[in-house]
């Protein structure tokens, strides 16, 4: 077997090493475990690309990710037409049996993201700001999704506010950042015009918590991603109300 490090998987892939080790534990990859380490088949490696390369086609515009995120929650969307609605609806559900990382790449343009660093102290005063709309980590308690975020927050914001957060909370980037902001610059909100309240808290629909935990470097958090993705796409497969 010819052996890659997760690392380099990783790249070839173009994900984080967590989703890679999530793929190895779930079968999505082959490998060995040499003590802590894992050694993933390279042949396996090539297999998942050529399987992600066919299903995924183009990127989603913006304007239509927002739309698929929000048809997955039930919610209107009428920046859409009937027939933009089929599609999508169409084309989320003929790849609902392929891995979780074409729906990340349809999604990848949802957002600019940076990653920052913030006090801990000052997280619960950021989530609480009436421009900050929470996903991943900081979604995690309203979507029931068994993840704390005491330490880490992710949000979303519109392009005319993130510098104010830079500035008010003295936000520093980093790549290794406790904080990751998502600026949605387009001039239309999509963040806010899909924000659901949930337990009091605005968060983003489903499907975007579930790709920005996806994108997380820890394990625990992007397999959580992988979960509730699952779920989204089962529900809408098997014609359930896919509300959470």
């Amino acid at each position: 077997m010819a052996g890659l490090s997760v690392g380099e998987a990783a790249q070839r892939l173009g994900v984080n090493p967590a989703r890679v080790r999530v793929l190895l534990k779930e079968g999505g990859l082959t490998g060995q475990r040499i003590g802590s380490q894992w050694v993933v088949d390279a042949d396996s490696v090539r297999r998942r690309l050529d399987v992600v390369a066919a299903a995924r086609g183009r990127s989603l515009s913006r304007r239509a990710a927002w739309g698929a995120a929000a048809l997955l929650d039930g919610q209107a969307t009428p920046w859409l037409a009937s027939s933009e609605r089929s599609r999508l609806r169409a084309r989320l559900g003929r790849h609902a049996t392929e891995g979780v990382d074409v729906y990340r790449w349809w999604m990848r343009q949802r957002a600019t993201s940076v990653r920052y660093r913030i006090a801990r102290a000052d997280i619960a005063e950021l989530i609480a700001d009436r421009a900050v709309v929470g996903s991943g980590i900081s979604a995690a308690t309203p979507y029931d999704l068994g993840l704390s975020f005491a330490e880490e927050a992710e949000i979303y914001v519109g392009g005319s506010e993130a510098a104010r957060l830079v500035e008010e909370y003295f936000l520093v980037e980093s790549e290794r950042g406790n904080l990751v902001l998502h600026v949605e610059d387009s001039g239309e909100d999509w963040h806010r015009r899909t924000t659901r309240v949930v337990d009091g808290v605005p968060v983003v629909p489903r499907l975007v918590v579930a790709v920005d935990l996806l994108d997380s470097p820890d394990t625990r958090t992007s397999s959580a991603g992988a979960h509730l993705l699952r779920q989204l796409l089962d529900a809408m497969t098997n014609g359930r109300d896919a509300r959470g």
